[in-house]
């Protein structure tokens, strides 16, 4: 799903701002998808002009006034019907399988580094994962998305933490690049 679609699903919890739509995407969403400011703002805009939401302006004491976005009852029925049309179709996107498939181009050291911050983040996601899928307050698919981000972190780390040494061992004394056809 795009980032609109997405804008669509969170204001379907609740009326939000912009901040608190990014938010989400840094918690509940992110085990299958990233948004930066720089296309959430742009896809509640477009959201806007079609009609499918709409914003108060709040005004904030001693900070700068927030737009608050409610869904529209179309923008409701356009979430719905992108809903029911939406194949399961499975994506990834991941800088750090990008740089493994040319870990060949990459000193060990930096290699060795670079899995060390990935199995980081890793456990910090699924901590971060955790907490949310035992606050109580997820509907059911939700929670069973939070759940199953959980696992898939989970299986990724555990991987890692299984391999890393002989893939380590093997990247060091490689002799030569490998090739693919």
């Amino acid at each position: 799903m795009d980032t609109k679609t997405l804008c669509l699903g969170a204001l379907h919890f609740c009326d939000a701002s912009g901040y608190e739509i990014k938010k989400l995407f840094e918690s509940a969403f992110s085990h299958f998808q990233k948004a930066s400011f720089g296309s959430i703002y742009p896809a509640l805009d477009k959201l806007e002009q079609e009609g499918l939401v709409t914003h108060q302006t709040e005004i904030q004491e001693k900070r700068p006034a927030k737009k608050v976005y409610t869904l529209t009852a179309a923008g409701h029925q356009a979430f719905l019907s992108t809903l029911a049309v939406t194949q399961p179709v499975e994506s990834c996107r991941s800088d750090f399988i990008a740089l493994l498939f040319f870990a060949e181009l990459l000193e060990t050291a930096q290699l060795t580094a670079l899995i060390d911050q990935h199995i980081a983040n890793l456990q910090q996601s699924i901590g971060m994962l955790t907490s949310i899928s035992q606050d109580g307050t997820l509907g059911p698919g939700a929670a069973f998305s939070v759940k199953l981000g959980i696992a898939t972190k989970s299986a990724h780390l555990q991987y890692l933490q299984e391999n890393k040494a002989a893939f380590l061992t093997q990247h060091a004394t490689r002799e030569s690049p490998g090739t693919f056809k």
